[in-house]
């Protein structure tokens, strides 16, 4: 009884089958385990010691398992920190806005605030004055209507909520918390030049909502 050929049919199956070429990376770091693993070979061979198991293929990929479950925890780890970084920034951005509530029913509007920051700053307190600047810029958003104060609210918040009605207002509240959140968190000492490139920020902030509330106005005027 001779035996059917079935070459046909096992060249049709092959043809059909789609190989999904593995990742370059992988391909490259197999190569490196496998150049480590044939140099540690053939040290053991010269100094004559003989390892069970070195010959065998599966324990290069046990080993490539290994890296890639380690390589995988680094960067959960990396991401967990960052993560907690941010979540740190944003729950120090909220104590920002918070530390100015104990003062907000002595100066309750943007006006007091840029007069308690002039105070402030021929005092020479150059990092509560950047501060009662920036408290400034809330509440004169809050007042010309273009969004509510609210001392929980983080600055991305803010800016977040900015961004679609105007990107010269997102743009200059973000240059100011930025420079505000620089000297109030990190380790630079504010100097009289941060309270002027925040003064000037402020400025451009005032116009941009100033020009956004009258917009508004204008746009309900000629609806009636």
């Amino acid at each position: 009884m001779n035996p059917r050929d079935i070459a046909p049919e096992i060249a049709a199956v092959a043809g059909k089958y789609n190989y999904k070429k593995p990742p370059d990376l992988l391909i490259q770091m197999q190569e490196w385990v496998d150049k480590a693993w044939r140099f540690v070979t053939d040290l053991l061979s010269s100094l004559r010691i003989n390892m069970p198991g070195m010959a065998d293929t599966n324990v290069v990929g046990n080993i490539m398992q290994i890296l890639i479950f380690l390589v995988g925890a680094l960067c959960l780890l990396v991401i967990v920190f960052f993560a907690i970084k941010r979540m740190g920034q944003l729950s120090a951005q909220a104590q920002l806005a918070k530390k100015g509530q104990s003062a907000a029913y002595r100066l309750l509007d943007a006006q007091g605030w840029k007069q308690e920051a002039s105070a402030l700053a021929e005092k020479n307190d150059w990092r509560e004055a950047c501060r009662a600047l920036y408290m400034s810029s809330l509440r004169t958003m809050h007042e010309n209507a273009v969004i509510e104060f609210a001392p929980t609210r983080t600055n991305y918040e803010y800016w977040y909520a900015l961004a679609p009605r105007s990107e010269m207002l997102a743009r200059a509240f973000k240059s100011l918390a930025n420079q505000v959140e620089l000297v109030w968190f990190g380790n630079k000492q504010a100097s009289p030049e941060d309270y002027k490139q925040i003064g000037e920020n402020l400025q451009k902030l005032e116009e941009e909502c100033h020009f956004i509330r009258e917009t508004t106005a204008r746009e309900i005027a000629s609806r009636i």
